[in-house]
């Protein structure tokens, strides 16, 4: 089966639960795009003393929550690139645990190293060997330089990262596949959303004032009412001390740099059945990601692929009192590059998942649902409570599987039986099969089987050219034999085709082509979509009797407007002889398929049950009177009493 093709836009732990079921699903390829801006504590850390390197925390994070997913690795190793250094570890006591990993020095004799002692008791030997490189890596370059390194509170992982970045010739984003290559997580779905380029995140606030770095953009302990963010060529210093206001604004913006996006990420945008925006910190982890130059023509460019932005349920220290319709918009900016390019906002985002918080009791503020009215189109909001119970995080099973679940439907191959009617001539059967195969039946998304009652079979040699099965009924079966036919195949629709020579095989593949998916649980052929053909058909067939041809005419109208009355759905052409039902109406023994009233019965069970149904215009020949299947008034009544019969009777 093809797999879905997902890129999710994330932060480092903030969509973990939709990590986690995407890249679970078997039916899913997953990429996520993620950015390497964050310069917090040990992450700033290990680029300061790199010097060029962006930030790998984000990275290690998501390596981290798709190999114990996927259960790449040991979970020890995990927990170990997890695992990071007390508060206040001097260097020299670092350095000694870090030898002592590599199996060079003796281990240290601390609960910390107790516990690293634990989880590297139960590595492979390969996993060892990897591990003792890059931190051999990193060590030589803390070494040579001189230069000193805090490691407090750091994690191994990131010190790992380092020593990826070192081995690979100082190339980030071949770092980054390093890196997962140790979890043996699958090259590409950790990706980085730029080329790797060494660039610094700032924010201006409301009230003009800098924050520095993507650590106070992200400070829980204040509330940042975030005007605008940067990527500047260097870290803030003397060049931005004397500036306030517009000539801070200007500042930023002479150095901002138009960094080049990642080719292989485009590539894989390009290719993509479902694009997630995913929640986190707004100005740290995603918008910066979104403005990424590139990015947003690459998303508009692809037309197939279904887009979906879904917006925080509880606010962060960066976006507080912002509203859901306000992250839909930040989010656009960017994507437009500032508002540079004029793209319209469904070839970037088709769906907008707000949350609407079941209750919003006191504690972390939820995100409101803002100004709905200024959300142009309506068809691209989608409202509900997406939460997972009171946890602040989403439910994963509410907000993607929707959307999963319709790309593997439009994968799945529908099973489709045809039975062939009102005939026992093999050449009309023929014809009929013939022209559907010319028609390019078998290039449909389907697995179809043709049943037919004829006097002979089809020769055996024929029958098996032909790219889809056929099966034969004895003529003495009856309708028991008939139904047998096309239920026992486990089939999800059965075509009901009047094969007399009126109807054209073609439609046999328009009914088909409508029924994958599986949303439908009727398609209905209606002749009277086709105006100058009914006439023609009435004329040939009445031309001796016009008033037996406005008794029918007039006939067949009375009923079309009694499933109106009675059922609020107009039918067009009830008395059409080309129709694809769900098997489960014809499971039941009491419909008879060699009965008058059958498309009468199948209507009002349909209707009864609000059934989705869809007409479609079906081409037609006229019949001579003598060879037409007429129905006769007493047939319309009896169809009429059916009608009725079930409207009275409980779903």
């Amino acid at each position: 089966m093809k797999k879905v093709n997902v890129v999710l836009f994330s932060g480092g732990r903030g969509s973990q639960a939709l990590t986690r079921q995407l890249v679970s699903n078997p039916q899913v390829r997953l990429t996520l795009a993620i950015n390497g801006y964050d310069d917090g504590l040990s992450t700033g850390e290990v680029r300061r003393f790199l010097g060029d390197s962006l930030g790998p925390s984000d990275f290690r994070k998501n390596a981290s929550t798709v190999a114990r997913a996927l259960a790449s690795c040991s979970s020890e190793l995990i927990d170990l690139l997890d695992l990071r250094f007390p508060d206040g570890y001097t260097p020299q006591q670092a350095h000694a645990s870090l030898e002592s990993m590599r199996g060079v020095a003796p281990v240290p004799a601390d609960a910390f190293n107790a516990r690293v002692g634990e989880l590297l008791a139960v590595f492979e030997s390969p996993a060892r060997v990897a591990l003792d490189a890059r931190l051999g890596s990193f060590l030589a370059e803390l070494d040579s330089g001189g230069r000193n390194f805090d490691f407090s509170d750091c994690s191994i992982g990131n010190l790992v990262f380092a020593g990826c970045f070192l081995a690979t010739d100082r190339d980030f984003n071949r770092a980054i596949d390093d890196y997962c290559s140790l979890m043996n997580v699958p090259q590409g779905i950790v990706t980085n959303v730029t080329a790797g380029t060494n660039v610094f995140l700032v924010a201006v606030d409301h009230d003009g004032g800098l924050l520095a770095s993507e650590a106070d953009i992200v400070d829980s302990s204040r509330r940042n009412y975030i005007a605008a963010i940067y990527l500047v060529d260097r870290p803030p210093g003397e060049w931005l001390s004397d500036k306030a206001g517009d000539s801070l604004h200007s500042a930023l913006s002479r150095h901002a740099i138009r960094i080049e996006p990642n080719a292989g990420l485009l590539a894989t945008i390009a290719a993509a059945d479902f694009i997630v925006y995913a929640p986190g910190t707004q100005h740290s982890s995603l918008l910066p990601s979104y403005m990424t130059p590139g990015l947003g023509r690459a998303i508009a460019a692809n037309s197939a692929a279904v887009k979906v932005l879904v917006t925080n349920i509880q606010e962060d220290a960066e976006i507080p009192d912002i509203s859901a319709v306000e992250i839909v918009d930040k989010a656009l900016y960017y994507l437009r590059e500032c508002d540079v390019l004029r793209i319209p906002a469904p070839f970037l985002i088709t769906h907008y998942l707000l949350n609407d918080p079941a209750s919003n009791e006191q504690g972390t503020p939820y995100v409101p649902l803002g100004q709905l009215h200024t959300i142009e189109d309506p068809r691209l909001v989608r409202i509900a409570n997406f939460e997972d119970g009171g946890s602040g995080r989403h439910n994963a099973q509410k907000v993607l599987m929707p959307f999963i679940e319709s790309f593997v439907a439009r994968e799945q191959r529908t099973s489709v039986a045809v039975l062939l009617q009102d005939t026992r001539s093999l050449d009309k059967v023929a014809q009929s099969i013939l022209e559907a195969a010319r028609a390019g039946l078998a290039e449909l998304r389907a697995d179809v089987t043709f049943c037919y009652c004829t006097d002979r079979a089809l020769d055996k040699q024929l029958a098996e050219a032909l790219p889809f099965r056929l099966c034969y009924v004895e003529p003495g079966a009856g309708d028991e034999g008939l139904r047998k036919a096309v239920l026992d195949a486990g089939t999800d629709y059965v075509i009901l085709f009047e094969s007399s020579g009126m109807y054209r095989g073609e439609d046999i593949d328009s009914l088909v082509s409508l029924l994958s998916g599986g949303r439908l649980d009727a398609v209905w052929g209606s002749r009277r979509l086709s105006v100058r053909d009914i006439r023609e058909s009435y004329h040939l067939r009445y031309q001796r009797s016009p008033v037996l041809g406005a008794v029918s005419y007039l006939g067949s109208y009375l009923l079309s407007l009694t499933f109106l009355f009675l059922y609020g759905r107009y039918i067009s052409d009830s008395l059409s002889g080309v129709r694809a039902v769900r098997s489960a109406y014809l499971r039941d023994p009491s419909v008879r398929l060699d009965d008058k009233r059958l498309n009468y019965n199948l209507l009002s069970r349909m209707l009864r049950d609000q059934a989705e149904l869809f007409e479609t215009p079906v081409r037609f020949f006229s019949l001579a009177p003598d060879k037409a299947n007429r129905t006769t008034v007493g047939d319309g009544l009896r169809c009429m009493l059916e009608i009725f019969k079930w409207r009275l009777r409980r779903s």
